[in-house]
């Protein structure tokens, strides 16, 4: 049995080997039309007023690509195709990291934000997109990504 120190269970050797703390999956989707993705400005902290695309934790039993619809049509109240898988990224989030699976999609419908979650929204060329300080942390490297092209098929368990 290991000794427990300052509640964690620990090694001997290494030190503290876990945290049973919430560390909730992330899901998020880069929505395209002619080329380009739609952005939407975050209405919350942190990073108030920086951009981003539709997503957040899912919920228990939820799978990545029901979070993002879900996500989508909260935020934007908008629906969703998902056409492929862009990656699996690791973020910072308040002193922790969280694991964000990130679609790509298309819809036909115009964004209606409803929710204090976003103050704006817009579509963006690959070479038009905002500045790298006015991008919400996590999308840099992201958006990066969507704009060599880069796309992974749906696979089962993910959405497909």
């Amino acid at each position: 049995m290991s000794p427990v120190i300052d509640g964690w269970p620990t090694c001997p050797e290494h030190g503290p080997r876990w945290r049973l703390r919430r560390n909730a999956p992330c899901a998020d989707v880069a929505i395209e039309r002619d080329g380009r993705v739609l952005l939407q400005r975050r209405g919350r902290e942190p990073e108030i007023g920086k951009w981003e695309w539709p997503g957040g934790y899912q919920d228990l039993g939820e799978s990545p690509a029901m979070t993002v619809l879900r996500e989508a049509r909260e935020e934007l109240d908008i629906a969703v195709r998902l056409t492929g898988v862009l990656g699996v990224y690791l973020d910072p989030w308040w002193g922790e990291v969280v694991q964000v699976t990130t679609f790509v999609g298309e819809t036909d419908d115009e964004p209606r934000p409803a929710t204090d979650e976003v103050i704006e929204w817009g579509w963006f060329a690959a070479d038009r997109l905002p500045p790298v300080g006015e991008i919400a942390f996590g999308y840099p490297a992201r958006l990066a990504d969507w704009a060599t092209g880069r796309r992974g098929p749906l696979l089962p368990g993910l959405g497909g």
